[in-house]
């Protein structure tokens, strides 16, 4: 008698357990959810700006029939990012078995430029909407739709653009002469997808090791966050030794991203033109004897006044003379 009392009690704590357990067949329905819950999905740029992104969701389907489900992507862009620039590709009506869950693919794909051939800035977000439509069961009209979204961003691409470009002083096509100095302007431009600075601006030669540089910094903005197209500068000033033989060379201006951390740079070749002092002492003693020759003839005019003078008073005197007799 103890062990059919034992047994019973035994049975009836089990039982909550057991029927929490059941599905609920009462009220039978359907749910979807996103397989990932994220605030943000990022999709992640290659080298080249292109992408793939998969976002996959569930359909869970509690009925003890089977269902078929309407399938509806909308995006929202972007002012700054280009609708045509992006594909999306997904199942557009399924099929869910009888008390099944069932997972389902989104395709996201194409590249990170925006409206004006620059990348879209990974500040900007995508919103995605997914709306699932139940349809027919069992002859019997479906009992409408539900709607998940979520939010996409772009991840971060950094790149540098750097070019020379001309001053009032040298416009980078003439010779630079031994012993002079030039100045150039080099400016470096952001066109990555997201707020960089630069480190490390370095200035060197190739080909000519008498070489030597400045980086002006009254001239030079170098030590800001940029955004996207924003744009860092220096000028260079060139030193030319006055020893410096007449070569080929090759200006290398390098700078570090803070946002990749590498390094990029671009080079600038230009001429030296040796001027020989041979010619310089030469073309200095000719100027030297030109003045000299100018001062002798102003001098030697002199004389040639003072007689003419003296002609001019003899005969003055012999006329007066003659008049007094």
């Amino acid at each position: 008698m103890k062990k059919i009392l034992v047994s019973i009690l035994f049975l009836a704590m089990l039982l909550p357990i057991a029927s929490a357990q059941l599905p609920d067949v009462s009220n039978p329905g359907w749910d979807i959810g996103w397989e990932d819950e994220e605030d943000e999905v990022m999709m992640d740029l290659d080298g080249t700006l292109q992408f793939e992104t998969k976002l996959k969701f569930w359909i869970d389907n509690t009925r003890p029939l089977p269902s078929d489900y309407d399938i509806e992507v909308e995006m929202t862009y972007p002012s700054e990012c280009d609708e045509g620039s992006f594909s999306i590709d997904s199942e557009s009506k399924v099929s869910v078995g009888a008390n099944t869950n069932e997972t389902f693919e989104i395709k996201i794909s194409g590249n990170g430029y925006g409206d004006s051939g620059e990348p879209c800035p990974t500040s900007e977000v995508f919103s995605l909407e997914l709306v699932i439509t139940d349809l027919i069961v069992a002859g019997q009209a479906g009992d409408g739709s539900k709607t998940i979204d979520q939010s996409l961003r772009f991840t971060p691409v950094y790149s540098l653009e750097i070019e020379f470009a001309a001053t009032d002083n040298w416009n980078m096509a003439d010779d630079i002469k031994s012993g002079t100095s030039e100045f150039v302007e080099v400016k470096i431009r952001n066109k990555g997808n997201s707020i960089d600075s630069i480190r490390n601006p370095s200035v060197s030669f190739r080909g000519c090791p008498q070489m030597d540089s400045k980086v002006l910094e009254g001239e030079s903005k170098l030590n800001t966050n940029e955004e996207v197209n924003g744009e860092w500068w220096a000028e260079i000033e060139l030193i030319v030794s006055s020893s410096h033989p007449e070569k080929k060379c090759d200006l290398v201006f390098s700078v570090v991203s803070e946002g990749d951390g590498k390094t990029y740079s671009e080079t600038l070749k230009f001429n030296v033109e040796a001027i020989d002092i041979k010619e310089e002492n030469e073309e200095l003693e000719e100027t030297e004897s030109s003045d000299s020759s100018g001062l002798e003839s102003e001098s030697s005019s002199l004389p040639a006044i003072s007689s003419l003078m003296c002609i001019i008073t003899v005969l003055l005197s012999a006329f007066f003379r003659r008049e007094w007799r």
